[in-house]
């Protein structure tokens, strides 16, 4: 949307930079976003991170040289011309890159259409047992029953009362930089009051929150418990957008992708297909031994056994690169 940005003029342009908070300095927005790439795709011990952006356009309609330029040298992003009159052959230079980019993880991904795609995350707990464990609504009644993951160690670990809920930071990779924060509402909270109250406040709030509580209770256990869970799913993002104010550049009408293009056109469809696994596969986070807690009291319980939210969060840049939300049991493969 930001590099749509760099292509829009007008109001088309103004409703961009507005909703998405880019910064009027557009030397100032490439610098930024350079930056920001280079950050969170940097390497780290037991994290792979990757970010791949691409633009396939018809080649009968050729991209402005000017924003070519720009998506190039400041998106790192590369403009493809295929035969779109091909359908066929289109789809497949689109599958084949997309299936690339995310470890063929995703590797059917269009019909002609547009497309935008992230990759999947892994939790570093270990499968409890094989037997079945229940699984509860908000209301505390059994809806099911999950594989439950769990793991002792001192993971970072807060009662948020400003949104009613828990937090937990499960770190991925020996440097840390790289997290899923999992929100748990307090018993009897529905997920979308927790929700409501997290629109209010900064998510870089919830993070500072679990460092502070890191920082405060240095080695001291939780307990964690986590269903394992693999979610696929396929959102049509234009109803979403017009809401939050991005409308024109969806009207054939009112679109202006001038800076794109010498002729009039507008985007159809948004569309963004996203896959996570969340396994006891690639376990980083060392157990504690059973003589190291034997003195020790009761550790907390963090149990996932009722709705709750996801976040995996680059912590350099406090991003959050993937979020979800596991409400059924039956839904998780």
């Amino acid at each position: 949307m930001t590099i749509l940005a760099e292509g829009s003029l007008d109001n088309t342009a103004r409703q961009l930079e507005s909703t998405l908070k880019l910064p009027q300095n557009k030397a100032m927005l490439r610098s930024s976003f350079q930056n920001y790439s280079d950050i969170i795709q940097r390497k780290a011990d037991g994290v792979r991170l990757n970010v791949n952006t691409a633009i396939f356009t018809n080649q009968d309609f050729p991209v402005k040289k000017s924003f070519q330029a720009i998506s190039e040298q400041s998106y790192k992003v590369q403009t493809t011309p295929i035969n779109f009159r091909d359908p066929t052959q289109a789809t497949s230079l689109i599958n084949k890159y997309v299936a690339q980019a995310t470890m063929n993880r995703i590797a059917t991904f269009v019909t002609p259409a547009f497309y935008i795609s992230r990759a999947n995350g892994k939790c570093p707990l270990t499968l409890l047992e094989r037997a079945k464990k229940v699984f509860y609504d908000d209301k505390n009644m059994k809806i099911g029953e999950v594989d439950m993951m769990f793991q002792m160690a001192p993971f970072p670990y807060s009662r948020l009362e400003n949104i009613n809920a828990y937090a937990v930071e499960l770190p991925y990779g020996l440097d840390r930089k790289t997290s899923m924060i999992v929100i748990l509402p307090f018993k009897g909270e529905s997920l979308a009051g927790v929700l409501n109250l997290m629109s209010k406040v900064p998510f870089s709030s919830i993070v500072q929150s679990l460092e502070d509580s890191e920082m405060e209770y240095v080695d001291e256990d939780i307990l964690v418990y986590l269903p394992k869970f693999k979610i696929s799913s396929d959102f049509n993002l234009n109803i979403v957008l017009s809401k939050i104010g991005i409308k024109d550049i969806f009207d054939y009408e009112k679109a202006n992708l001038l800076g794109m293009f010498d002729h009039y056109l507008y985007l159809s469809r948004l569309i963004q297909k996203a896959e996570i696994e969340v396994n006891e596969e690639g376990t980083v986070a060392a157990a504690a031994s059973g003589a190291a807690i034997q003195n020790k009291s009761t550790p907390p319980v963090f149990k996932a056994n009722r709705p709750f939210l996801y976040f995996i969060v680059d912590k350099p840049t406090r991003s959050i690169v993937f979020a979800g939300k596991v409400t059924n049991p039956d839904n998780l493969k």
